[in-house]
């Protein structure tokens, strides 16, 4: 399934005015009744369906959490993850590990190794790691400070860059 954030051209951090123009902007020039190109019909559902989830504040935080807010339910074993997921995050399956996300605020996507007991994975843990990241943060440009302020830490990325 495609980003749904790059599918409406938005940052993952949009606010919800900013999700509904940039849908709003993409279905005029999508809309099958105003853009005859047959291949603009498929494009205009997949933005449908990712204006679906982001504007919905429960879908859109499923989704960011690494859960699929087309199907299943809210909770239980029929929600974010299942079987599967659990066995791929024991004995990996490469970068098709589709496990929950982290619950900071979403990126693109890192694999990290942590070994848990298996007490922790059935009843959970809470863990807090530090990730280094090749990438400069859009907000500040690597300063650790946000445009137009003296030094401060960015809120951000947290003076990481």
């Amino acid at each position: 399934m495609a980003d749904l954030y790059e599918t409406l051209g938005v940052s993952r951090d949009a606010t919800a005015d900013e999700i509904k123009r940039a849908y709003r902007k993409l279905a005029r020039e999508l809309h099958p009744d105003i853009n005859p190109d047959p291949g603009v019909q498929d494009r205009f559902k997949e933005v449908t369906a990712a204006y679906d989830v982001l504007s919905d504040d429960s879908k859109r935080r499923q989704y960011d959490m690494g859960g699929n807010p087309f199907g299943g339910s809210a909770g239980g074993f029929n929600g974010g993850f299942g079987f599967d997921d659990i066995m791929s995050a024991f004995f990996g399956q490469g970068s098709q590990s589709r496990g929950p996300r982290s619950r900071a605020r979403a990126g693109q996507d890192a694999l990290i190794r942590v070994e848990v007991t298996l007490e922790e994975a059935c009843f959970g843990v809470e863990r807090e790691l530090t990730v280094e990241s090749a990438v400069r943060c859009e907000k500040c440009s690597g300063s650790g400070c946000q445009d137009g302020t003296s030094p401060t830490t960015c809120g951000i990325c947290k003076g990481r860059g």
